[in-house]
């Protein structure tokens, strides 16, 4: 009899195991996937710190095979501090990067209030980061599986660094507001707020809208980094990977092996 699914992706996190997508049953739909989901969290020995929300581009979409974004867990053992030196061997496969925006949330979003929009959003928030964040899944084929199964598997999040906080009111306009991506102090890419959903708060009011369907409570303090604005950067060697996000600071990671 086979194990059930959040079961065996709780595992796969612990004892470091493949997952091989064959023996495993696909959710039928996107909302037994986020059951699968939740019951994971449930399962993993660490605080639950926050979210992240992937496919918020279309190029993302597309690539994943979805036409709307998806959001996982952010788990306090997959927080990283910037300028950290990681091994890929921590991760099931050579993790993909990205530079995304972060927020702190400043107060406690429970569900059944109203719906969320970007303007809504930012006076929720307490502190905007630049962030990095780390993308693999648990499964065999990594990224080529079927989208309910990397939802359920925690919507590919591996870690999570987040760069200094700016109060909100200092921040101009997201949507036009520049991140570079360099590798080895050279910029291999660059991106504004607008690759976000067209404004990183409407990722986070997607994600705050998500959650109240799900009857999920979004806790101050938790920080929710908002999808990728430079592209996603697959790493083939020893690297220092670097987000810059101008007057909102920078943040770094050097990933070895």
């Amino acid at each position: 009899m086979n194990l059930p699914l959040p079961v065996v992706l709780a595992h796969a996190r612990l004892a470091m195991d493949m997952v091989t997508v064959s023996d495993v049953e696909v959710p039928s739909s996107a909302s037994l996937a986020y059951d699968a989901q939740e019951q994971l969290i449930g399962l993993v020995d660490s605080a639950l710190v926050g979210w992240k929300v992937g496919a918020t581009s279309s190029a993302s979409q597309g690539m994943l095979g979805v036409k709307t974004p998806i959001c996982g867990p952010v788990f306090e053992r997959t927080l990283v501090e910037s300028g950290t030196e990681i091994a890929v061997s921590n991760f099931h496969h050579r993790p993909g990067l990205e530079s995304e925006f972060a927020f702190t949330l400043g107060m406690t979003i429970r569900p059944g209030g109203a719906v969320m929009n970007a303007k809504a959003a930012r006076e929720v928030v307490s502190a905007v980061h630049p962030a990095i964040e780390l993308v693999c899944s648990r499964f065999d084929s990594n990224f080529d599986v079927d989208p309910a199964l990397l939802v359920a598997d925690g919507a590919l999040h591996a870690a999570l660094v987040v760069g200094p906080g700016t109060d909100p009111d200092e921040v101009e306009d997201l949507r036009t507001h520049q991140l570079r991506s360099l590798v080895n102090n050279e910029e291999i890419a660059t991106g504004t707020g607008n690759e976000v959903l067209g404004d990183p708060f409407e990722s986070l009011a997607w994600l705050c809208n998500h959650l109240s369907r799900r009857s999920l409570t979004l806790h101050a303090g938790s920080i929710v980094t908002t999808g990728a604005a430079t592209g996603l950067h697959l790493t083939s060697a020893d690297q220092l990977f670097t987000t810059d996000g101008g007057n909102l600071g920078s943040v770094s990671l050097n990933l070895m092996g």
